[in-house]
């Protein structure tokens, strides 16, 4: 009888009940309210960090398969047999994984302490894998996948290679490449350690494994319909010496640190790397973007980067909205146009 009251008290306290003043019935509806959306989004951050913890511990067993390092592959030897025999073109390591998705295109890896490794995916949209991981189980972390339009063929590759990911708070996937972007607010934008230590990236397809040199990082805003979008992610190919030179500047331009040791010119294939930012600090509205790029080392060429060369750009070019909330304005070009060879800024695409 005792628990039965305790318990009666309890509801009386937090439910409207008869006989309750006007303010009361306000407190309690306030607090049932406060304490359902608590259990909502308790609930809907509890299900973010399972579903992470989920794919992280996936992405760990795909990678010890791609690495060789699973010996405990339940993919029969006949079948494996049979994936080169149907695909004599592709790398060896990726054949157990076209066995659990066709849609796998490659794998990406960024540093010696690869902070970025991970498997990338394509298939005929670039919303599937927004929500979906490498099993075709949906996921609020997605995977990182390459733009539909890029063609990623044995005898052909796209000039540019855009792959997304999302900015992950725990770091995974795309979460820790805006730390490479040396003007955050929390840094000091001369701080180009981070760069530094990872100056270049891997790349292989299921046809080659090609090491890449990263050269320019961008804060961009896109799809605002305004002339000052940058619609990086719409380039794939390069139809004259001209539009490549442009696109090249255009990113220089907006790199938050230059580096002439990287130098590019027509006929150099590069990959692009995009996730979101969400953070006032650098504007109100949707559609910000984080993308670094890298160009492919050439044959014959020295995988090693000099980046005692590299330098914050003085005045990298922002948007509108950047400048109306941090201040400033661009200064002009912070980088010696002969990084691009034979670059003519006169020149129309």
């Amino acid at each position: 009888m005792e628990k039965t009251n305790v318990f009666m008290k309890i509801v009386r306290f937090i439910v409207p009940w008869k006989g309750d003043s006007v303010f009361e019935i306000i407190r309690k509806i306030i607090f049932v309210a406060g304490f359902v959306t608590l259990i909502v989004v308790g609930g809907y951050y509890l299900s973010l960090h399972l579903t992470e913890a989920a794919d992280i511990a996936e992405n760990d067993e795909l990678r010890e398969i791609y690495s060789g390092t699973n010996v405990d592959i339940n993919i029969p030897v006949e079948k494996l047999e049979q994936l080169e025999k149907e695909n004599p073109e592709v790398l060896e390591q990726f054949l157990p994984l076209l066995e659990i998705n066709n849609d796998i295109v490659g794998w990406l890896t960024i540093g010696d302490d690869k902070f970025i490794d991970y498997v990338v995916l394509q298939t005929n949209d670039n919303d599937y894998y927004l929500t979906h991981n490498y099993n075709k189980a949906e996921s609020k972390s997605g995977s990182l996948f390459i733009d539909y339009r890029n063609v990623l063929t044995a005898d052909k590759q796209s000039a540019n290679i855009v792959v997304y990911g999302h900015n992950m708070k725990s770091g995974a996937y795309f979460g820790l490449l805006p730390r490479f972007f040396n003007y955050d607010i929390t840094k000091n934008k001369n701080d180009l350690s981070f760069y530094k230590s990872h100056p270049t990236l891997t790349f292989s397809s299921l046809y080659k494994s090609s090491k890449y040199k990263i050269f320019g990082g961008i804060l961009v805003r896109v799809n605002t319909g305004k002339e000052e979008d940058f619609q990086y992610h719409n380039i794939h190919n390069f139809e004259n010496k001209a539009q490549f030179d442009n696109y090249c500047a255009e990113i220089l331009d907006r790199s938050t640190f230059i580096n002439p040791d990287v130098d590019l010119k027509y006929g150099d294939n590069l990959i692009t790397l995009s996730t979101c930012i969400l953070n006032t600090a650098y504007g109100e509205g949707v559609e910000m973007r984080w993308v670094l790029f890298a160009r492919e080392v050439r044959e014959g060429e020295s995988e090693e980067v000099d980046v005692s060369k590299a330098y914050a750009n003085p005045s990298p070019l922002f948007y509108d909205e950047y400048y109306k909330v941090r201040g400033g304005k661009w200064n002009g070009r912070g980088w010696k146009e002969e990084i691009i060879a034979g670059y003519d800024p006169n020149k129309e695409d």
